[in-house]
C-alpha cells in the first residue's frame, strides 16, 4: 500500500467509525439534555469537564510521542507502552483524587461528588487506550483504535440512552462511561498483543521518569490545552448555576462532535509528517498544505452554518427549551471553524520537532481566556464563554501558523482558502434566500459541495484529481 493510500485509509476508517461513534454520542448528550433538563444536563457537564481537566494531567504528551517515535522505530513500542501506562497510572489515580476533593471542598452534591469520581475513572482508562492508540497509529494502522472509538461511544450512547428512559440519573450514566471505557481500552490492548506487540514485563520507573522529561514540553501543551478546553465551563459552574453550565453544555456539544474530522486527519498524516522534511518527496509543506486544505473544507462549513443556522438547529436537536443556547451556538461557530486549523498546526510542529514553543503559546492563550471569562461570564454568563472559546482558537490558529511557516516554508493561501471560502459564500446566499430554517440546514450542504467542487476543479484541477483517486483507491 503507498503512503498516500495508507494516509487515506487511515483518515476514512478514523472518520467513518467516528461519525458513526459521534452519532450515538450526540443522540446520547441530546437524550440527557432533554430527560434531565438543563440542570441535571448542567451537572454531567461539569462533572465530565472536571475530570479531564484533572486526570489529563496522566497523559503528559505521552501519546505524541509514542506514536512519532514508533513511527521512525517500531521496536520501541513495548517499551514505550510499559514506561507509558506506568506514569499514567500513578499520575492519573492522583488526578481522580484531586477531582473528588474538589467537589467535596466546593459543596457539591453526593451525585455530582460519585458522577465525577467514576468519570475520572473512566477517562483515565479511556488514557491507557490510547496508549495503545499511539502504537497503532506509530504503525501506520488506525483501525482497531477507530473500531474501539466507534464501539465505546456507541455503547454509552445505547446504554446511556437506555438508562435515561428508564429513570436513571447522572451517576449511573457515569458508571455506563466508565465500564465502556474499560471494555475499549481491553479491546485495543488485545488487538496489538494479537499483532505481537506487547509492553515489556519490567517497567522501571527511572525509565518513565526519563519519558516524562522527554515529553514535557508536548505535556505541558497537552495540559495548558485541555485547561483552555475545559476551563470556561468550571468557571461558569462556580460563578453561574447548572443551568447555564447546561445551555452552555448543549452547544458545546454541537462544537465538539464534529471535531473528529481534525483528530482523523491530523492521526492519518502525523507518521508522514514525522517523516517528511522541506527536502523530502514529497516535501513536507506538501502534506501540510493538504492537511490544512482538508481540514478547512470539511470545518470551515461547519462553523459558517453554527453561525448563520444556529436557531432552526438547536430547535432540531434539542427542542425550544434550549432556545437560550443559540446565541452561544453562533459564537462558537469561529471555534467549529478554526479549532482543526490550531490543533493540525500543533501537531506539523510536533512530528517536526518543533515543540518548544507550543506551550508559550498555549498559555498565553490561556491567560487571555481566563482573564476575558472572569470579565464576561458575570455580565454575559455562557454567551461570554462562547465568545472568548472563539477568540481564543482565532489566537492559537494564527500563532501556530507562523511558526508552522518558519519549518516548512510559505504555504499557498490561495490554494487552501479559495474553495472552502467560497463554499461559505454560497452557505451564506442561501441563508439570505430561503432564511434561516430547517430548509436552509438540507439545501446549505448540497450548494456548499457543489461550489466547493467547482471552484477546486476550475482553479486547483490537479489537487482534485489527487483526492478523489486517493479516496477511490482506498
Amino acid at each position: 500500500m503507498t503512503g498516500a493510500r495508507t494516509i487515506a485509509r487511515n483518515a476514512l476508517v478514523v472518520s467513518a467509525a467516528q461519525v458513526l461513534g459521534k452519532l450515538a454520542s450526540l443522540g446520547f448528550y441530546v437524550a440527557m439534555a432533554r430527560v434531565l433538563g438543563e440542570q441535571g444536563f448542567g451537572a454531567y457537564t461539569f462533572a465530565l469537564a472536571l475530570a479531564q481537566v484533572t486526570t489529563i494531567f496522566a497523559s503528559f504528551g505521552i501519546d505524541e510521542w509514542t506514536g512519532k517515535t514508533v513511527a521512525r522505530d517500531p521496536q520501541a513500542a513495548p517499551r514505550l507502552i510499559t514506561d507509558g501506562l506506568l506514569v499514567k497510572a500513578v499520575v492519573g489515580v492522583a488526578g481522580c483524587v484531586a477531582a473528588v476533593l474538589f467537589t467535596r471542598i466546593g459543596g457539591y452534591s453526593a451525585s455530582v461528588q460519585a458522577a465525577v469520581a467514576l468519570l475520572a475513572l473512566g477517562t483515565l482508562a479511556e488514557l491507557f487506550m490510547n496508549t495503545f492508540n499511539a502504537t497503532f497509529q506509530g504503525l501506520d494502522d488506525l483501525r482497531w483504535p477507530a473500531a474501539a472509538a466507534m464501539i465505546e461511544r456507541a455503547a454509552i450512547g445505547i446504554f446511556g440512552i437506555v438508562a435515561l428512559l428508564a429513570g436513571a440519573g447522572i451517576v449511573v450514566v457515569a458508571a455506563i462511561y466508565l465500564a465502556c471505557a474499560l471494555a475499549a481500552a481491553a479491546l485495543v490492548a488485545a488487538r496489538l498483543a494479537a499483532v505481537g506487540v506487547r509492553p515489556e514485563r519490567s517497567p522501571s520507573a527511572a525509565r518513565s521518569f526519563a519519558l516524562v522529561k522527554m515529553t514535557f514540553t508536548i505535556g505541558l501543551t497537552i495540559l495548558l490545552n485541555t485547561a483552555l478546553f475545559r476551563i470556561d465551563t468550571v468557571l461558569l459552574s462556580v460563578i453561574k448555576d447548572n443551568a447555564a453550565v447546561g445551555f452552555y453544555g448543549a452547544a458545546y456539544r454541537l462544537l465538539e462532535s464534529p471535531l473528529f474530522v481534525a483528530y482523523a486527519l491530523t492521526g492519518a498524516l502525523l507518521p508522514s509528517l514525522s517523516r517528511a522534511s522541506r527536502t523530502s518527496s514529497p516535501p513536507v509543506g506538501e502534506y501540510v498544505t493538504t492537511g490544512l486544505k482538508l481540514i478547512l473544507c470539511l470545518m470551515a462549513p461547519l462553523g459558517t452554518a453554527y453561525a448563520l443556522l444556529a436557531e432552526p438547529l438547536v430547535d432540531l436537536v434539542y427542542g425550544s427549551d434550549y432556545a437560550p443556547a443559540i446565541p452561544a451556538v453562533r459564537l462558537l461557530g469561529g471555534a467549529a471553524a478554526l479549532y482543526g486549523v490550531g490543533y493540525f498546526a500543533s501537531l506539523v510542529l510536533i512530528a517536526q520537532g518543533r515543540q518548544r514553543i507550543l506551550p508559550v503559546v498555549v498559555a498565553g492563550v490561556l491567560a487571555f481566556n481566563v482573564v476575558a471569562n472572569l470579565i464576561l461570564i458575570p455580565s454575559l454568563s455562557f454567551r461570554g464563554a462562547a465568545l472568548v472559546t472563539s477568540l481564543s482558537e482565532l489566537l492559537l490558529a494564527a500563532a501556530f501558523l507562523v511558526y508552522v511557516v518558519r519549518v516548512v516554508g510559505r504555504l499557498p493561501a490561495g490554494r487552501i482558502l479559495s474553495g472552502p471560502l467560497a463554499g461559505c459564500a454560497a452557505i451564506a446566499l442561501v441563508v439570505l434566500l430561503i432564511g434561516p430554517t430547517v430548509a436552509a440546514l438540507i439545501v446549505a450542504p448540497v450548494v456548499y459541495v457543489a461550489v466547493l467542487v467547482a471552484v477546486e476543479r476550475w482553479r486547483y484541477p490537479e489537487d482534485a484529481r489527487r483526492v478523489w483517486a486517493t479516496l477511490r483507491r482506498s
